[in-house]
């Protein structure tokens, strides 16, 4: 039932989250949200359950708590676990050359490159070099037998890290259906969302689409990516206009082709809820003792993966990026508190989903209005440290 019908906020809160309700009212009433859900579990409980707004504005649909939206980049944090979960079966090991998984891509000079460095933006690889249509992104093989045939990038600007918004994506999978021999979406659908009964997938059906948010840019999105959209430069062209993430038409991803495909390392659907429970289990998994049983994934495999592997500035973007040896998105400067140590992976436009060990917490925060990153979007920083002075509060993942 609504909790206030003026910022149109519906759901609960557990008694000391108080403050993370009003956060959220305020990116409704002072921060130009349109449809966006938080939830936070603890202990597998859910103690913030929070929705509003609307999630179809074609339609008329309001935001409920089951409302799935695509997070985007977030997705990467999804596709590591997939991954993952072959790593701790010893299926797979992230130290083993990808060809030894998929012989095709030892081609042009490739025989070496290992799936670490392709899940933490390392191997050179960022994008597919052969001109790409829209449609293209939704035929996952055909991208990889892409990748497969052409060289690393030689430009000097990819040492250390050069991320790229696809091409990860596309080689996990193609390993996953390699080693598996199930696509990466259904693998992930019977292995680790049909179990722990979560409302998460790699794209839709067409039987969940009324269920999926409406997504639109917000003003001035697009403009932080302009600079790349439109430059001559020959590194920036494969990577950022091969073809266009973020087109124009905002209505390129709202339609079938984009939702019922597998793009793997973007278009992840899920509802808040469903993202909370399942960092909240990785959360639990890399907290409990080493000899414990896990849940999902092991103690001593998510020491690795979120132990970081690599920190430097992208040189071709400016933006500093830290990743764990798994492939999950680290925090750029670790700090003291309940979420100092938190491992996922952010979307385009605003969206945070994590796990926080210190706490055995989950924390989700998705939304359907993409808004330009940095000082014009404090959603989610904003929802982020309302929550951890809500945990400390409350006393919960003190260090020591």
């Amino acid at each position: 039932m609504p909790i206030d019908q003026a910022t149109r906020i519906h759901g609960h809160v557990a008694p000391g989250f108080e403050g993370v309700r009003e956060e959220f009212a305020r990116n409704f009433s002072e921060r130009d949200e349109q449809g966006a859900a938080v939830a936070v579990t603890l202990g597998g409980e859910l103690v913030v359950d929070l929705w509003g707004g609307t999630a179809d504005p074609t339609r008329g649909t309001g935001w409920d708590g089951d409302t799935r939206q695509m997070i985007f980049s977030g997705s990467k944090g999804i596709l590591a676990t997939a991954l993952l979960l072959l790593v701790d079966r010893g299926v797979v090991d992230l130290d083993v050359p990808v060809s030894h998984y998929w012989p095709e891509f030892a081609a042009r000079g490739k025989a070496g490159v290992t799936l670490r460095e392709v899940v933490t933006f390392t191997a050179r690889m960022p994008a597919v070099a052969a001109p790409l249509a829209q449609a293209d992104l939704g035929d996952p093989e055909k991208m990889a037998e892409l990748l497969a045939g052409q060289e690393q990038e030689a430009d000097p600007r990819a040492e250390g890290i050069l991320y790229g918004p696809y091409a990860t994506g596309w080689i996990v999978a193609e390993v996953v259906r390699r080693v598996d021999g199930r696509r990466l979406d259904r693998f992930f659908a019977e292995e680790i969302a049909g179990p722990l009964g979560l409302d998460i997938s790699f794209g839709v059906s067409p039987d969940q689409e009324h269920l999926v948010a409406r997504t639109e840019y917000g003003v001035g999105f697009r403009d932080q990516f302009a600079g790349y959209f439109t430059s001559e430069d020959p590194l920036t062209q494969r990577i950022w206009q091969n073809p266009i993430p973020f087109p124009e038409d905002e209505e390129t991803w709202n339609r079938p082709d984009r939702r019922f495909t597998l793009i793997p390392a973007a278009n992840v659907f899920g509802s808040a809820r469903a993202f909370a429970r399942f960092y909240g289990i990785l959360a639990a998994d890399a907290a409990r003792p080493a000899d414990d049983t896990p849940v999902l994934l092991s103690r001593r495999l998510l020491d690795e993966a979120r132990a970081p592997r690599v920190s430097k500035v992208d040189q071709l973007i400016g933006v500093p990026m830290v990743y764990g040896g798994g492939g999950y998105r680290l925090r750029t400067n670790p700090r003291p508190g309940v979420d100092g140590d938190s491992f996922g992976h952010d979307g385009a436009g605003g969206s945070a989903n994590q796990a926080w060990p210190r706490a055995a917490a989950g924390v989700s925060y998705v939304m359907n209005r993409l808004i330009a990153l940095g000082p014009d979007d404090k959603r989610a920083s904003s929802l982020v440290k309302a929550v951890a002075a809500s945990m400390a509060g409350l006393g919960l993942g003190r260090e020591g």
